[in-house]
């Protein structure tokens, strides 16, 4: 974008409007980093939900394989306790996936990248103004 820099009269003016331009720049790197932290612990949540899931789809796997082979008694009453546990803890895992899912990391990454832009723009700014503040 264009600016009426030529608007710039005195070196003050030019002082104050860099002093703003870089507030605004602190403010959106802050904003920029948090949702690149965000964005790397969803990707790490994402693999960790990954191993869980299957871990517990491998013990689901196998406690119903031993409910299958015990006979009816306090042994295979808790053998199916442990199978409805593990569904239960499957469930949850899915669940709490969706929500923090791929369309979540690349929100983050998104609102990362037009940070970036705007970052790139107030940067642009203040080249500008410095530009036109020499100039005086």
């Amino acid at each position: 974008m264009a600016f009426s820099l030529e608007l710039i009269a005195l070196p003050e003016e030019a002082d104050n409007l860099i002093r703003t331009a870089q507030r605004d720049k602190r403010t959106f790197e802050h904003r920029k980093e948090t949702f690149e932290l965000r964005t790397e612990n969803s990707a790490e949540n994402a693999a960790q939900q990954q191993f869980d899931l299957a871990a517990a789809q491998a013990q689901l796997t196998a406690v119903t394989a031993t409910i299958a082979s015990l006979p009816e008694g306090p042994r295979k009453e808790e053998e199916i306790t442990k199978k409805m546990a593990l569904e239960v803890r499957i469930r949850k895992i899915n669940e709490s996936g969706s929500k923090t899912g791929a369309v979540a990391v690349i929100e983050q990454e998104y609102d990362a990248d037009l940070l970036e832009r705007q970052i790139t723009g107030i940067d642009e700014f203040i080249t500008s103004v410095t530009t036109r503040k020499a100039a005086l």
